[in-house]
Parts: structure tokens; C-alpha cells; sequence
């Protein structure tokens, strides 16, 4: 039986900016030693899945992790830099609990996250997604970011008429990228 616990790497890294966001670049025995464990570990994310059929590679393209900056935790995900490089993206709340900024150096310990990252799809959502079959494709088809953020958009919406409202809009999201995908 495997490890629920994966092994924590641990490293120092220069925070940088690109646009609005801050990120730590991963070394890349770091990042290699994270994707044997996720093959290890037999979990293939959606995005490995996507990718596999898409381009025939069995690359893991995203690393999710948990990520411990100056002692303040937070689920992240590691990102394709370019080259096999590696980059960690560190968000608003992670930077500020962590009080750390652009130009700093900090201490990083990454865990592989194994924990699912999947929302679940409100009832109303999956119900007005049944009933247009196109729109439930392309939700499906949707990368787990894009996917969890359209769901917390959706379920931020408490009233029934703004929950109504958000399913239109979302239908004819999803069935316009559909329509797109077909051209």
C-alpha cells in the first residue's frame, strides 16, 4: 500500500514577477523527483489524461503540490516554465500569510498534493447540463482550473434568479466553445 504522505523537498528560491504574479522557480531535481512520484503513484491528473490523448505523451504537464513558503501552507500547482522547467505561481493569500514579496528569498518545501482537487458540480448545474448535451461535453472537456473556477462562479450565486441566471450564462459559454472547437 502506498504512502498517503508523499516525501517534502525542500529548497530556497528567489521570488520573481511576471505581471501581476509572483512565482518561485523550481529546480530541477525538484521537479523531476515530484513527477516520479506522481508515476508512482499511478494518479494521472485530467490534465495528463488530456495531454495523453492530444499529443500522444505520457508528460506530466502540471505538478499539483502543497506548498510550504516560510512556514504558511497552501495548495498550489507547479507550471511548464518552458525548456522542462518548472515554475511554482505564488497567490495573493500564500504571499501574505508567508509576508513575502517580489525580490526575496524564501524557503519552499513542496509535498506532492494526491488529494483530489475536483469541486463538486452543484445539483442545478448538473441538471441544466443534462439537459444540453453539447454544453456537458465541453464542461467535461474543460481543464480542472477552468472547470473549478466556473463552479465557484456558479455556486458564489445564492438566489434562485441569480443561480438561473448564472446557468444561462454558462450554457452559452460552454456551448460556444464547443461551437468554436468544431471550426
Amino acid at each position: 500500500m502506498k504512502s498517503a504522505q508523499s516525501k517534502p523537498l525542500r529548497f530556497m528560491g528567489k521570488i520573481y514577477r511576471i505581471w501581476l504574479m509572483r512565482h518561485v522557480n523550481v529546480p530541477d531535481e525538484v521537479a523531476r523527483e515530484l513527477r516520479r512520484q506522481m508515476a508512482r503513484a499511478g494518479r494521472p491528473s485530467a490534465t495528463d489524461v488530456r495531454a495523453a490523448k492530444n499529443r500522444g505523451s505520457g508528460l506530466t504537464k502540471y505538478i499539483p503540490v502543497v506548498a510550504i513558503v516560510n512556514g504558511r501552507s497552501a495548495p498550489t500547482t507547479l507550471v511548464p516554465a518552458g525548456g522542462g522547467c518548472f515554475r511554482m505561481q505564488m497567490n495573493t493569500a500564500l504571499r501574505k500569510a508567508a509576508r513575502v514579496d517580489e525580490g526575496e528569498l524564501v524557503s519552499v518545501t513542496l509535498r506532492l498534493d494526491r488529494s483530489s482537487r475536483e469541486l463538486p458540480v452543484p445539483a442545478d448545474l448538473r441538471a441544466g447540463l443534462k439537459q444540453h448535451r453539447k454544453a456537458e461535453r465541453a464542461f467535461k472537456d474543460l481543464g480542472p482550473g477552468h472547470r473549478r473556477q466556473l463552479i465557484q462562479w456558479f455556486d458564489a450565486a445564492k438566489s434562485v434568479e441569480a443561480r438561473k441566471r448564472r446557468l444561462e450564462r454558462t450554457i452559452d459559454h460552454l456551448l460556444e466553445r464547443a461551437l468554436l472547437r468544431q471550426r
